[in-house]
């Protein structure tokens, strides 16, 4: 009975992680090219203006960059708009609909890695708690959502 669902699983992760592999194997090559862009670019501008102003002009570039890669997924991720004739959702049954862990696979996946990486992560958060604090605040910076807009004062007569 349990032996078609453990097939189902490992199928299931086996996929996910194939998925995940080939996609590695693309992208190394491009973050490679990054890397000896980013030299090419240090070197050049460090000798053209200076090292102080060198790395500067690197940094701002790669704030760009940064930027520009944040609003591409934000625009990725952001839902199509809602025809009229369509019932509104409510925010959190939108953000439900298009959760991670709605996917099968991932699910999986987390399931069947949990018990071997866990323990793991947890040994290298605690030599480096002070790391993953910065990483948490950048995240949760970052995953904040639109500045509410502020409710004007009501007039009073």
């Amino acid at each position: 009975m349990f032996a078609s669902l453990f097939r189902r699983a490992e199928a299931s992760v086996d996929n996910a992680i194939g998925e995940l592999a080939n996609r590695i194997l693309i992208t190394v090559p491009f973050i490679v090219a990054l890397g000896f862009g980013a030299a090419s670019l240090s070197s050049f501008v460090n000798r053209t203006y200076g090292p102080e102003i060198g790395n500067l002009i690197v940094a701002v570039a790669f704030v760009a960059l940064g930027g520009l890669v944040a609003l591409v997924v934000r625009l990725r991720r952001s839902p199509p708009p809602i025809a009229d004739a369509e019932p509104l959702e409510t925010e959190e049954q939108g953000a439900a609909a298009t959760s991670l862990f709605d996917n099968e696979q991932v699910m999986g996946l987390l399931s069947t890695a949990a018990p071997i990486l866990l323990p793991a992560l947890l040994r290298t958060a605690t030599k480096n708690w002070p790391l993953i604090l910065a990483v948490a605040g950048g995240l949760y910076v970052f995953s904040l959502s639109e500045e509410a807009e502020p409710v004007p004062p009501t007039p009073q007569t």
